[in-house]
Formats: C-alpha cells, structure tokens, sequence
C-alpha cells in the first residue's frame, strides 16, 4: 500500500515519511515471530547503529571549520535520520523473514517497477510545469516554526522540479514525487532494473507493448534533470548489461543490445537533449566547491572526530570565496552546503566518523560478494543496484527511499539463496534472538568493555588543559575608492582590499610578532591559536585568539588587534602615495609631450584642460581620502572553550563495543569465563 499509493502520500506531504510509518507494521510481523533470521554481515550494520545512536552525545561538539554551537533543530534533524536507518533495517530483517507464498519476487519487482513509472510520470511534469507547487495536508496542521523549517519544508511541501541556474540560467530540475532533484535521479535510476524486468521480462502483453513508451517518455525528464549521477549511473547500468552477455557468451543477446542501443543514440544525437546534455558536461562549476566540501568535510572529521563523527551535518564558517560569504535571497548558490552533505559517504563520515564508516560499508560489500555472480534474476538486479549505490552514495544523499529499495532487494536475496532454510521447513545458524542472547551473555565483558572506554575518556578530559578564548571584533572602514578613469592606467590603479585580505594581514609576520607575549618573544605557536572570522555579509572581523592562560588570551588578542589596525593604516596610506605619484608622473608626461609635439599631432586645448583639471581634481580628493583603517567595536573578556567531552565519551563507548563484539568472536571461551566465572568445567574421569 505504501508503494502503490505513493502518489497520494506525495500529495499529502507524507512521501518523505511514508517508508517510515510503513516500517511500523513490519517491525509488528517481525515481533510477532519466534525467530527472526539475519543475513551475513547483518552484526556489522548492528554496530554501525549503535554508532549512530552513540553519536547524539557528539552533537554539540564544535567541528573545525563550522559554525559553533547549534539548537535544538540538530537533535530534530538526528532523529529523522535515525528513523530511516532502523526503517531500512527492518525492511531488511521483514524481506528476509517474509514468507515467498504471499511476498513473492514478481510481486515485489511489479511494485518497484510501478514506482519507476511514478517516478517518470513526476518527472514529466516537473519539466511540462515546473513552477506547480502544492499545500499539502501535512503541511495545513504543522505550526508555523516547523514549516520554516527547509528540511521539514522539502518534505511536506510537494513540488515537482527545483528552479536551479546550473547553466547559467533558470532550469528546472524535476524531482516529483521526492524532496529534491537528486533524490530523483537516484530513484528512478534505482527502480529502472525493476521495470526491466517486471514489464519486458515478467509483464503481461499490454505492459510489453508500452514499456517503450514508458523508457521513451522518461528518456525527457532524465536529460532535463541536468543530473549528471543519473546519468553516470544509467551508462554503468548499460556496461553492466553488456558485460553479463558476453560472460554468458549469448551472441543473440549482445547483437540486439547493440541494435537497440545503436537506435536509441542515433536518435539521442538527433534530437534537442544532446545539446542540452553538451551544455550540462561543459559547466561543471560546481565541481571545484563539491571538492572543497568534501576536503574540507574529512579533514575537518579526521581533525575534530576521527573515531565516531558529530552525529550530524554542519554548517560551514563563511564561505568558500569569503570568510563573510553566505547565501542571500537573490543568491543561494553564494553560500556553501554543510559538512557531511553532497553524498551519502560524506554524510557517514562526518556523522559516524572512520569506524563508523568502515561498518557501514561492511553489510554492503558482503552482500555484493554474495550476488555478484548473477545467478538469478534477484541477485542480478540487487548487484546492478549495489553497483548503482557504490557510485551514487559519493553524489547523492540516499538515506531514503534508496536506501530502503536496496536493503529490501538484499533482503530478498537473502531468502531466495536460502530456498531449503526458510522459517517455514527448518531452522538457520543465525537469528537475531540469538544475537541478543549472546549480548546479554556477555553483558559484563560488554559494561567492563564501555566502563573502560569511558574511564580512558575521563582521563584524556582531565588530562587536556583549559583552553580560554579572547574575541576582538572590529569594524573595518570601508576601502577607499580610486578615481577608475583614463587618467591612469588600469594596471596601476590599487586592488580593493577584501576581507580575507584583511584576514590575511592578522596573520602576517608583524602582526603576530608584535602580539607574541612570554619570556620567549615572539610565540611560534601564535599562528595555530589564531582564528579569525567574519559575521555574514558584513565586515566584521572577529580575532579570536586561544591560550591556557585566560589574561595571556586578552593581552594578545589586543595586541594583535591593534597591530593589525596599525599595519592597514600604514598598507592604505602607502597605496594613496602610489596613486599621487602616479597621477603627478602623468601630469608631467603631459608637460612634456605638450612642449615636444606639432600642433597638428598634439591634442586640443580645450582636451588637455579638460584632462588636466581631472588629474588636479583627482590627486585633490586623494590628499582629502581618509585612511582610517577600522574601530574596535568589542572586545570580550576570556571565556573558557568547551572540552570536548561528548565526543570523548562516545568514542570510548563505541570503541568499547566495538573491542568487545570482537573478543566475543575471536576469543568465545574468554569471554564465557568472564561472563559466567561461577561455571566451573566438568572434570573428565
């Protein structure tokens, strides 16, 4: 019902949350059986969400290079996400379990392919009117706070394209019936298998014959899409093909590939998308800041929380063209994604952290060297959708209606590779109440394990020093504009003086050495302990200054601060000196070209008055410009720094986990001795 109805959920606002709810039925089947089988690799995706829920601990901790502190909105945002990771995993466990007599394969691959055709209908619309928005019921019994909301607002307010300028211009990027444009790409590239085989393969004769229609009218939205991973996806999808029929060595097979791929090119290239397509590959602007984003996202991760992450996604400081830059109503694009977005790897790493990171990877490549032999239709299609999700999960954020589409496939594969094991004819090795057994088993060496991790994270609290930050902030004058006329050369007239120039000056040799304090002089140090930022749209320098010791912090922080208002005064009065000599320097040029010149080369008089009063009028208002370089506007007492606590605490916790889940494998009998150390082993005779 939930697939079938998926409209109506799309124009109710419930489509975002409709796998969700749709969990709650399944998860009651689940409880109501006396054993629920797991798949191999199902332990490390257990772990990776004790990862995610250990992970709340950390969602207040500063991130380097984001903007500190935050609300309770990231506690919202955490709990969405959580919601859709134990939906996925009850999909997971409900498809495993489900009994083939009434959950069949062709059963499920009808609806999935049914979704396709939603999902192509929704993008058709998105390119035939994509300005058509909706209120949504959902939306009519929110209040007002969390509609503002843009996450809540992308998924309980239906529309069926975003209006983005990838090209330069107003497009629209379809993405009915799902929150965003790439959600889309991602689903319908996902649910493309499933309609291959449900209505070519599998479908009645009225679904073959207009299947064609169906890949014909989706063909438009996929191109206008402007959704490169999609298209990425669709050319692995195509080599994937290919590459089975000529492991199978079916010629028959290979030769129609060919012709009907051939058609389809020939009739690609002589319609109006190639071009579209042509533009789309030559703007590729957004590469250079997806790339900065992602640098940015693992370094900031690997620097702040290795272990287990921030729980969640943060905003960025500034921007990745200025410190002040941010996104403004008449430019959204002007401000930069948050860390941990962009794709659904990024989000796990900055979320979970490397460990996490490493258990979440680890149930889908167990199940890709399970299926990848494609000796069913199932295990075909799941390994063409891992391989979709091994690209698109650097791209797309897929936590949703993907994610939830994969581990139902490989769920489903599951059971199908176990047709003689099923719960109905006999047992299996693995359940999940026996997991839960052997936890509770081996509570004590999991609490001494956690205990431990804690202990060694109270200790590495203590054992930090206090770190005190001192804040400066001051309001920059505005830099002086210089006369742009023909009166002087364009090379010769100075640079405007940007922000992060001015940042650049705080950190400058003379600055930091003149606000160095201590016995030693100039501090080596200083640089490290230097931050400087900028409020949004503004120029508003803050100089923040860290040290142990809170005066020290002040001192230097006014130092520098001054230091640096000194070193831009003497920086605009040495520009205006160039600007005068230049203007003088022409002034005399024209003396002598005047004396030198005939009169029939030389210029008229009235010009050369005209020109000359210009240059006396301009090296008048140069010796007038101001070069005030700024006023301190605040200048905060020390404040203490927050220890990073949480992340200390949940690192020592999932490490400790962690290093008891392993033991408890390689070492069973270690772990029973401690466990039951009553028990005493019978004695043989």
């Amino acid at each position: 019902m939930a697939l079938v109805g998926f409209p109506l959920w799309w124009i109710a606002g419930l489509s975002g949350v409709i796998a969700i709810l749709a969990a709650v039925p399944m998860a009651v089947q689940l409880a109501r059986r006396r054993r629920v089988f797991v798949p191999p690799g199902f332990g490390w995706w257990v772990l990776f969400l004790v990862c995610v829920v250990v992970g709340v601990l950390t969602l207040w901790a500063d991130a380097p290079g984001a903007v500190p502190g935050g609300g309770a909105s990231r506690l919202m945002v955490w709990g969405y996400r959580v919601a859709w990771y134990l939906a996925c995993t009850i999909a997971l466990l409900w498809a495993a379990n489900s009994d083939p007599r009434s959950v069949s394969e062709r059963r499920v691959f009808q609806l999935f392919g049914w979704m396709f055709v939603v999902t192509a209908a929704g993008g058709l619309l998105g390119v035939l009117a994509p300005t058509l928005e909706l209120r949504s019921l959902v939306e009519l019994f929110l209040p007002g706070g969390l509609r503002s909301n843009s996450l809540v607002r992308g998924i309980v307010h239906p529309g069926v394209a975003d209006i983005q300028t990838v090209l330069g211009r107003p497009e629209a990027r379809p993405k009915a019936p799902f929150a965003f444009a790439n959600s889309w790409g991602a689903n319908i590239s996902l649910y493309l298998p499933f309609f291959l085989v449900a209505w070519l393969k599998q479908g009645k004769r009225w679904q073959r014959l207009a299947a064609p229609l169906v890949l014909a009218v989706a063909a438009m939205p996929i191109v206008y899409s402007l959704n490169r991973g999609l298209w990425a996806s669709l050319g692995l999808g195509a080599a994937f093909v290919v590459a089975r029929q000529v492991v199978r060595g079916n010629v028959v097979a290979i030769v129609g590939t060919a012709l009907v791929g051939g058609i389809a090119v020939a009739a690609f290239l002589l319609s109006p998308l190639s071009d579209l397509v042509g533009e789309r590959l030559e703007n590729q602007h957004s590469n250079d800041r997806r790339g900065q984003l992602l640098s940015q996202t693992v370094s900031s991760t690997f620097e702040g929380s290795p272990v287990i992450g921030f729980g969640s996604t943060r905003d960025v400081q500034g921007s990745f063209a200025s410190i002040a830059g941010a996104s403004t109503p008449e430019c959204p694009a002007c401000g930069v994604p948050p860390l941990g977005t962009q794709g659904h790897i990024w989000l796990v790493i900055f979320s979970q952290g490397f460990l996490g990171t490493f258990l979440f990877l680890a149930l889908f490549v167990t199940s890709l060297w399970r299926t990848w032999r494609c000796r069913t239709t199932i295990e075909t299609v799941c390994t063409c959708l891992l391989l979709f999700f091994a690209l698109q999960m650097w791209v797309y954020d897929t936590l949703g209606m993907p994610l939830f589409t994969i581990m139902l496939t490989i769920g489903l594969v599951w059971r199908s590779q176990h047709p003689d094991e099923t719960p109905y004819r006999g047992p299996r090795r693995r359940t999940l109440q026996r997991m839960v057994r052997d936890v509770w088993a081996a509570r004590r060496v999991y609490a001494a394990a956690v205990a431990i991790g804690i202990l060694v994270a109270a200790v590495a609290v203590v054992r930090q020093p206090q770190q005190s930050v001192a804040r400066t902030s001051v309001l920059l004058a505005p830099s002086p504009v210089y006369l742009t006329t023909a009166i002087v050369k364009a090379s010769a007239l100075p640079r405007d003086i940007t922000i992060d120039t001015e940042a650049a000056l705080v950190f400058s040799a003379a600055a930091r050495d003149a606000a160095a304090s201590g016995p030693a002089g100039a501090d080596d140090a200083l640089t490290d302990r230097i931050r400087v930022t900028a409020a949004p749209r503004t120029r508003v320098l803050n100089i923040d200054v860290r040290s142990t010791d809170p005066r020290r912090a002040e001192a230097e922080s006014r130092s520098l601060t001054e230091r640096y208002l000194e070193l831009r005064r003497d920086y605009l009065e040495k520009r205006r000196d160039q600007m005068l000599e230049g203007l003088r320097d022409r002034l005399a040029q024209m003396d002598l070209s005047s004396g030198g010149a005939d009169d029939a080369e030389d210029l008229s008089a009235d010009v050369r008055a005209r020109e000359r009063e210009a240059i006396d009028s301009a090296i008048n208002n140069l010796i007038l410009t101001s070069t005030t370089a700024g006023e301190v506007v605040r200048a905060n007492s020390a404040v203490e720094v927050r220890k990073p606590m949480g992340v200390l605490v949940a690192s020592g916790i999932i490490l400790g986990i962690a290093a008891a889940a392993v033991l408890s494998v390689l070492a069973p009998r270690v772990v029973q001795a401690v466990s039951r150390p009553g028990l005493r082993r019978r004695r043989l005779p």
